[in-house]
Formats: structure tokens, sequence, C-alpha cells
């Protein structure tokens, strides 16, 4: 599994992994992550909630504006299908890079992983027309995900714990949610706020200070 972290929502794909059985997961040998230092530290965590071998790649800008995540994901994918003999991948991405890829590989098998809101039409009816399999990550149940979004959110407010003072606690928690892209509604925000960031406690462990979120 090839994920583009520039073009895919962390949660939405560990929702997908979370409703394959046993049998299903055992036909997913390794999960790359083609990750830029822009994106969401959601992928970080990936690893800690799935049982399948997480490889996570950064890959650092020439210029501010390039990225090269789609090139490191073609050149990779092209490695393992020739040198080490995988041939079968699937694309998680919504964006249409990944095109050239697929025409590179006649002989691979390819299923592609969009996102509704991402993903235009000219790039899916490509895939229709050349026989490519396809179907939106948002299709799947997301329910289940809430331990990973909770990790994650905590380890943003972590972040924060040093320059607390002065802070609002509701603007504070729609950063966190901002920061980690964390999809939530208005209540859900402020459900979290009352019951973590409201009740973050001041005590000493081994003679210093230290702010505790109240897990």
């Amino acid at each position: 599994m090839a994920v583009d972290c520039e073009n895919s929502n962390p949660f939405k794909l560990y929702s997908v992994l979370k409703g394959l059985n046993q049998e299903e997961l055992a036909r997913i040998e390794k999960i790359t992550l083609y990750d830029d230092p822009n994106t969401t530290t959601g992928w970080d965590w990936l690893s800690k909630f799935t049982q399948i071998p997480v490889e996570h790649i950064e890959i650092d800008r020439v210029t501010d504006r390039k990225s090269l995540v789609d090139v490191r994901m073609t050149a990779s994918v092209v490695t393992d299908f020739y040198r080490n003999g995988v041939t079968s991948f699937i694309i998680v991405s919504s964006d249409s890079d990944y095109w050239g890829l697929i025409e590179s590989l006649p002989d691979a098998t390819f299923l592609v992983m969009y996102e509704y809101e991402k993903c235009g039409s000219a790039i899916k009816n490509a895939l229709t027309q050349h026989g490519i399999y396809y179907c939106s990550i948002d299709d799947f149940c997301s329910a289940g995900t809430e331990d990973m979004k909770r990790a994650v959110l905590f380890a943003e407010l972590e972040k924060h714990l040093p320059t607390l003072i002065g802070e609002n606690p509701l603007d504070l928690t729609h950063k966190l949610y901002e920061e980690s892209r964390v999809t939530a509604t208005k209540k859900e925000m402020e459900n979290f706020c009352n019951r973590y960031v409201k009740t973050l406690k001041l005590k000493i462990v081994e003679g210093k200070f230290v702010i505790e979120i109240q897990k």
C-alpha cells in the first residue's frame, strides 16, 4: 500500500484498515507512507494502531513550492515491482499524478483509493476506461477511529503545554483540531475542551511542576 500523505487522511485510512478482517489484512505486506514535512502529524501514529508493518518516508522539499512526494512514491513502487517482485499495489491518493505510474507498469495490478472532496472526475474516468479498480475511502465506515484521533489530539495538546498561559481553552481546542486535521462538529470540539483542556492539572513530579492531561 503506497500512501500519498499530502492527499490523504490518516484517520480515514485507519478506519478502512480497522474494518478489514485478519485474512484481508494479511494480504497487505507493507504500508509505505510518502510524507512531506507540512502534512499532519497523524501519520506518525498510524503504525501504533495497525498490525501491518508501516514505513514512514518523509521527503524534504527542495523549494518551498515544490513537493517531491509523487516522484518518490513512483520511484519506490517501480523499484518494488522490478526488484522485489511486488505485483499488486494499493495507491491511496486523491491526486492524479499517480496516473503516469500506473501507465508505466501495465503488468501490475492497482487499486486506487481516493477521497470524494479531493478527486476530480477526469482521473476517475481515465481509471474506468483502462479497467483500473478504484473506490472512495469515504465509503468505508468511519466508526472506531476515536482512539487514534484522541491520541493525536493529546500529542498536539502536549506541545502547547509550555505556552498555555493566556490561552483561551476553546480557541486552543480549535487550534488542536486544525493542526491535527481531525474533523469534528462544534459539539465534539466543545466536549473535548470541557473534558480534557479545561481539566488540565498542575502537579509536582520529582520536585518539579508539570501539567497533566486527565485522560
